[in-house]
């Protein structure tokens, strides 16, 4: 899948899910029910469809950059708000009564005591931890004149100049 370097997303997922989330994508390469010509994914829940119908109009069937912050994280959180993580946005899919429509290998297992209200899910490939952390306020936003104040934090997914 091509990449577009248009804009990129930053979005909060919690700690917990991410780490979850590389199991699941362990587990999809350890597994036969991943066809050969499907790489890993993994799909987190959103209430924001809207934003992802924007997204899917934009991004033109291309792969997008996403950078996470790994919200309600363990131990002491820096001063200054970072990206701590990354993959790419392949596309997203609409809930089947507030649950992933899709196989059950693809979301991350620490997400099974969730209540299912997500209105969207979206998918990521190459889901990675960041060997070096980004600073938000070094981002901004899609269409915006300045970056992100110094103590930002994404309540929620939101696009943003291609870093």
């Amino acid at each position: 899948m091509q990449k577009a370097h248009a804009f990129a997303m930053l979005a909060p997922v919690p700690e917990m899910h991410l780490i979850s989330g590389l199991e699941a994508i362990a587990a999809q390469l350890d597994s036969d029910d991943l066809p050969p010509d499907q790489l890993p994914k993994v799909a987190f829940g959103s209430m924001d469809f809207e934003l992802f119908g924007e997204v899917e109009k934009l991004r033109g069937g291309k792969a997008i950059e996403v950078l996470i912050y790994a919200s309600h994280a363990k131990g002491d959180q820096p001063l200054h708000p970072e990206v701590t993580w990354r993959g790419l946005y392949i596309g997203s899919v609409g809930s089947r009564r507030g649950r992933y429509p899709g196989k059950a290998i693809f979301r991350p297992r620490s997400t099974t005591t969730d209540t299912p209200t997500w209105a969207v899910f979206w998918e990521v490939q190459e889901l990675e931890r960041l060997k070096t952390p980004i600073p938000i306020k070094s981002l901004r936003g899609k269409d915006k004149k300045v970056n992100y104040q110094t103590r930002f934090i994404p309540e929620g997914p939101v696009l943003i100049e291609y870093p």
